[in-house]
């Protein structure tokens, strides 16, 4: 995952979304609303500005919000130390950290709640993101809680997009080649586009759209409690999981 589009993208980004985002509010009413707690040092991995800071922070609980953009970073910090928008209280118990969760600096069975809010998506190949997914295994504690939301590969924006892609990749090697040679080796891999509203240029950002399959695949190590179709214009875009580690 490249940190130079999101760092362009950072200004327009907070102009856009600066509110929590609607579908994750209603989910983590819906996990509270089923008795579900989410206490001790909690992980927002891939936190940009911060605009879910408000739905994870639990003082005197730790947040922390881990991004690859300094940029973002920079925002989601003058956010904290905005006294409209935060107590001083509320701030002192999030902390921000820049990286990349492709290596998580993070120790064994110390986190309690990670949160990888449309961030899994953004990472190439299958491998890496299996191996992500191992390592925030890891760093949780034992019964420790994930909430993770993706984008779609057969939700009805892309469907046809998609199906035209798999009729391609099949019976046709060379096309194969081609989407290697630009970046999107896996069937599901997408660059969707942001345009700045101010300069008008485009930046293309890496999505790998995922099945219902591929994902519980994926999360196997996981004790998957609810698994969600929901969100985007059609409320049928993005998968949505909370899962947890098992204790054994």
């Amino acid at each position: 995952m490249e940190n130079s589009c999101f760092n362009q993208i950072a200004k327009d980004y907070h102009l856009k979304r600066k509110k929590p985002w609607r579908p994750l509010v209603f989910f983590l009413d819906h996990l509270k609303n089923k008795a579900y707690t989410f206490k001790g040092i909690s992980l927002d991995l891939g936190c940009a500005n911060g605009r879910n800071f408000k739905l994870m922070s639990n003082p005197p609980n730790k947040l922390i919000g881990l991004d690859i953009s300094l940029k973002l970073l920079k925002i989601a910090k003058n956010n904290l130390n905005d006294i409209n928008q935060y107590s001083q209280y509320e701030s002192n118990f999030i902390q921000l950290l820049l990286g990349d969760i492709r290596s998580l600096p993070f120790r064994r069975n110390s986190i309690q709640t990670v949160y990888l809010i449309a961030m899994l998506h953004h990472i190439k190949r299958k491998n890496v993101r299996k191996n992500t997914i191992f390592q925030i295994f890891n760093l949780l504690k034992k019964n420790g809680k994930i909430i993770i939301t993706v984008w779609r590969k057969w939700q009805k924006k892309f469907r046809s997009d998609f199906f035209l892609e798999w009729v391609k990749r099949t019976f046709t090697v060379k096309f194969k080649k081609q989407q290697k040679v630009i970046g999107l080796e896996e069937f599901g891999d997408k660059y969707v586009p942001w345009t700045l509203s101010e300069e008008k240029k485009t930046y293309n950002r890496f999505y790998h759209f995922f099945s219902k399959y591929e994902l519980k695949k994926l999360l196997k190590i996981f004790n998957i409690i609810e698994f969600k179709i929901t969100g985007g214009p059609t409320e049928k875009d993005n998968f949505f999981i909370f899962a947890r580690k098992p204790t054994y």
